[in-house]
């Protein structure tokens, strides 16, 4: 064997197992016991609340979404921001927001720090080398910029909200990871201790540092590979500290299952809902911009921010069209809209809207 087919096996090799470790891999015999236990588990899987359609994509449609000059990205670099790091601090005693694209939050909660699906990686996907890359940005935030981490939430274990790569780099420093049930898997399997992990059903609870965390319904899927679809459970989070609350749905279809949100856990000072990625050939398992302003009336939220959108190309709308349609339907409903530009922190009191996008 020549040299040259030595060096080609050993990429094969090392990229395949790059791969390998990114999906989900069989749970333990006790996370197997936890998932059956749920009510949402049936004969292996996870169900949705409703019936939910999951039809694929027709390849014209895959086509377009690689398609450079179909304005699915950006024509120039979106100016983005760096975290200021002195808002982070002990003594700030706050309620704050920091988006950092897509669906990924740092929220400052008393004087507890929280990552909510953190994704800094420059690629959604199962590899660095191919698949969905993120948008330019004047300014990429790194692993190194993010003050110390006490809680992270996950919502499902897709690729956009899962990164493997930062939760490598989190695993020693996080204090606790919060995430549905099966995901506890893939968390251990990446090197975190069993210990700082705390799986959620739907609607499950738990009290941290004076900080309310709650698990709520969502329409979706999961799924890291091939043949692991709704092998782990999918959830939106609720945050509540003080007199504020939070509500962060997760991917997810409407249903009226919102209602049922709004019913047990609001009213909301500020929701943060998914609008974006969204296409009449997946209407199921995420919303339209005009369903995104409904779902955040019908938890009862005082304003609301759309996102899920603004990083990576993953469906067939141009890229800043979620947010200009969320502010047209919020406006006929008369919902207030928030929607700050990325990495600059804001209170929760506060609407910044800073028509950016434009």
């Amino acid at each position: 064997m020549g040299i040259t087919s030595v060096i080609i096996i050993a990429i094969v090799t090392l990229v395949a197992f790059n791969i390998y470790r990114r999906i989900d891999k069989k749970p333990k015999t006790e996370q197997e016991l936890k998932l059956s236990a749920s009510e949402n588990y049936k004969n292996g899987v996870f169900v949705n609340p409703v019936n939910t359609n999951m039809q694929r994509p027709p390849l014209k449609v895959l086509l377009k979404m690689m398609d450079k000059k179909s304005g699915l990205r950006p024509p120039k670099s979106i100016e983005t921001f760096a975290i200021d790091g002195s808002l982070f601090k002990d003594n700030n005693n706050t309620f704050t927001i920091t988006w950092l694209g897509h669906s990924s939050f740092l929220i400052r909660a008393g004087k507890i720090n929280i990552l909510i699906d953190p994704v800094l990686s420059k690629r959604a996907s199962l590899s660095q080398h191919i698949g969905p890359k993120q948008f330019d940005y004047t300014h990429f935030t790194g692993f190194d910029e993010l003050p110390e981490i006490d809680l992270v939430l996950i919502s499902h274990n897709h690729y956009d909200h899962l990164d493997y790569g930062l939760i490598k780099a989190l695993r020693n420093q996080v204090k606790m990871f919060y995430v549905p049930l099966g995901v506890d898997s893939n968390l251990e399997n990446w090197g975190v201790n069993p210990l700082k992990i705390q799986s959620f059903d739907w609607w499950d609870k738990n009290e941290y540092e004076g900080i309310k965390i709650t698990a709520t319904p969502a329409r979706h899927f999961t799924g890291r590979g091939l043949s692991d679809r709704f092998k782990t459970l999918w959830c939106g989070w609720v945050i509540k500290w003080e007199e504020k609350s939070l509500f962060f749905s997760g991917d997810s279809g409407y249903f009226d299952e919102f209602k049922d949100i709004g019913e047990k856990l609001g009213p909301f000072t500020l929701s943060l809902i998914e609008c974006g990625q969204y296409s009449p050939y997946w209407p199921h398992v995420h919303m339209s911009p005009e369903e995104s302003v409904q779902a955040a009336i019908d938890v009862k939220s005082q304003k609301a921010m759309p996102i899920h959108w603004g990083k990576f190309n993953l469906s067939i709308h141009a890229w800043n069209e979620p947010p200009t349609r969320f502010l047209k339907a919020a406006e006929l409903k008369k919902l207030q809209t928030v929607i700050p530009q990325i990495g600059k922190t804001f209170s929760i009191n506060e609407s910044p809207l800073e028509n950016w996008w434009q």
